[in-house]
């Protein structure tokens, strides 16, 4: 297993071996030892996620009954990404990137502590909810812009949509393991086991975090809260004046308003309003959904393409309106394995648009910007806020099924509009 990457040294090895297999392709980033790191740390902290989005609804449905408050929780754990987004992504560039992670994720832990002890000494009200979805919210934004930044500086440039594909493929897997376990963790020990055993696995983040080794990147030295404030406008500056950085940041923003609030209202709602199937049942809907993604991130991993991406980005976006709608059609049926089936089909779409986003943001920044401009693709994830609140309040007029129609024909015509900018055309 290799340490830092030698991109020119790759190469040659290519070249000696010859076109690697589909399979070969598939793992090629595992091959360095700090991505491999990289991608354990993830791989615990997107468990524990996991069972964060099916135990913490679950949780407020319980207390409340209430979509609306469905709808406020995922825009409370968002609102924080809206400025500290992009406070982080100058805190990426600006500091060691390992630094950065492991306190991210020492507060996140001392955070889900805090909940669960709440929870399990019967002590939890809805307002502790919402302060403690706010913080980690407002913590979890340091998290992504200095791992994804990380990547292209431990692996060779052409294994970065790779290594974004497995690193999404994490995010999938855990899916599987995180939501499906949720389920199985809630229907045997209750809403408060789920929130120990994030406790528990937060804990093994820490450490895969602690065992990273990357050498510092080229950053200047912290020169106080000013200095701050000027990276984040030449941040601004670089990503409005780069076309293709702008065409990205549009196409992500109508994903993020109209698509991911599937996790956290519509699933929810389908599951126990439409379906019955309960809290169980919704755990199992989002290991559907990831077997599905892993799916389409292991394919998108061993075809690694480095051309025609923006087509990919835009066709993956229309892919995933059609599957909300679809969902929808066939909770009308009643049938939850055809629901499940096109929810499995939703993970697969979905798992492309990630990695070919964040690969294209990647690759366009040079190395001492990654960070900002990761920063900046955050303001689109607050979208998320706009997108739940409407949601739930939309739900709460139509019903779960009509209202996510209307979300996922908003990701068909996001999608389609943006077919008309010339710069997502021609991103390779």
């Amino acid at each position: 297993m290799k340490g830092n990457p030698d991109p020119e040294g790759a190469r040659r090895v290519d070249r000696r071996r010859g076109a690697r297999s589909p399979l070969e392709t598939m793992f090629a980033s595992l091959r360095y030892k700090d991505f491999v790191y990289l991608w354990l740390g993830q791989v615990t902290h997107t468990s524990a996620l996991w069972i964060d989005m099916v135990a913490r609804p679950l949780l407020v449905l319980e207390i409340t009954g209430s979509p609306v408050h469905l709808g406020l929780i995922i825009a409370v754990r968002s609102v924080a990404s809206i400025g500290l987004g992009l406070v982080a992504g100058v805190v990426a560039d600006r500091f060691d990137r390992r630094t950065v992670l492991l306190a991210t994720k020492s507060v996140v832990f001392g955070l889900s502590a805090l909940f669960a002890a709440l929870l399990l000494l019967d002590l939890i009200q809805l307002w502790h909810i919402y302060a403690l979805t706010l913080l980690r919210g407002a913590t979890q934004a340091f998290d992504q812009p200095a791992r994804r930044a990380m990547i292209p500086s431990i692996v060779p440039p052409e294994l970065v949509t790779n290594a974004m594909a497995l690193s999404s493929g994490s995010m999938q897997a855990t899916r599987i393991l995180g939501a499906g376990g949720a389920g199985a963790i809630i229907a045997l020990g209750g809403i408060d086991a789920a929130f120990a055993a994030i406790v528990l696995i937060y804990s093994a983040a820490l450490y895969f975090t602690w065992m990273l080794r990357t050498p510092e990147h080229s950053h200047k030295a912290y020169a106080g809260v000013r200095s701050l404030g000027d990276d984040l406008a030449d941040g601004f500056r670089f990503a409005w004046s780069n076309p293709t950085i702008r065409g990205i940041v549009l196409i992500a923003a109508g994903y993020f308003t109209f698509a991911v609030v599937f996790i956290y209202v519509f699933g929810p709602l389908i599951s126990k309003q439409v379906l019955d199937i309960g809290n169980s049942g919704f755990g199992y809907m989002m290991s559907a959904m990831g077997v599905g993604g892993i799916l389409g991130t292991l394919a998108l991993a061993a075809v690694n393409p480095t051309r025609a991406r923006g087509y990919l980005v835009m066709g993956a976006l229309v892919a995933i309106g059609a599957m909300l709608v679809g969902v929808s059609a066939a909770t009308y049926t009643g049938s939850v394995g055809l629901t499940f089936a096109v929810v499995g089909a939703l993970g697969l779409c979905q798992s492309w648009l990630h990695p070919l986003v964040n690969s294209a943001i990647l690759q366009e920044a040079p190395e001492d910007m990654r960070g900002r401009m990761l920063g900046i693709l955050s303001l689109d994830r607050a979208m998320a806020t706009v997108g739940g609140a409407a949601a739930g309040f939309l739900a709460a007029a139509i019903g779960p099924q009509l209202a996510q129609i209307v979300f996922g024909a908003a990701c068909v015509l996001t999608a389609s509009a943006m077919l008309a900018y010339p710069p997502m055309r021609r991103i390779e």
